[in-house]
């Protein structure tokens, strides 16, 4: 969305217009979701912690300062609201998602396709494992630049750092993945 438009909107959502809200909410809503489930993974649990941002999004939307985008805005928002969720209720973070792949594994021997796509899986999964062993920031860093695809400088203006601290969180985080990388999967070739 372009930001003269995206200004508009919030303008006219501030004077109290939820149609121009609920377009601002329809522009982040992967965004936001995405953030929320990155954090809870938990689908039901993301859902609510989205929810609850744009809520808060809406209740606080007098206070924007069009000095960052929307969507860097409302990603804050979600991430402090799946982290709060997360803190209170405790939650497991261990991913359930194997329970949709059950079964797989024996039709996995027969079907190269299959086969290819349990090992993707599987490289994703240690990737992500990998990621929750750096330092915060990092992780955050490429969470935001990579995973979220969002822009260096709104991602900057999420994690409340200037664009040439992110680029070295980027930078270092990448180096230190790629070393942890190489140290796990060493001789399983």
């Amino acid at each position: 969305m372009e930001k003269d438009r995206e200004h508009k909107l919030i303008r006219e959502a501030i004077e109290g217009d939820e149609q121009a809200f609920a377009e601002l909410v329809y522009a982040t809503q992967g965004l936001v979701y995405t953030c929320c489930l990155r954090v809870l993974r938990n689908p039901q649990r993301a859902e609510e912690a989205a929810n609850e941002a744009y809520l808060r999004a809406w209740r606080g939307l007098a206070g924007f300062r069009f000095q960052a985008r929307f969507s860097s805005w409302i990603f804050r928002i979600a991430h402090n609201a799946a982290v709060r969720m997360a803190t209170k209720r405790r939650l497991d973070t261990v991913s359930t998602d194997d329970e949709r792949h059950l079964g797989l594994a024996a039709v996995a021997s027969e079907e190269p396709m299959v086969e290819r796509k349990l090992e993707a899986e599987d490289e994703l999964a240690l990737i992500r494992e990998l990621m929750n062993e750096l330092p915060e920031n990092q992780r955050k860093a490429l969470e935001l630049a990579y995973l979220e695809g969002i822009e260096y400088r709104d991602a900057a203006t999420v994690l409340g750092c200037p664009v040439a601290t992110l680029k070295t969180w980027v930078h270092r985080g990448r180096k230190r993945l790629r070393e942890l990388y190489i140290e796990r999967t060493s001789g399983s070739y």
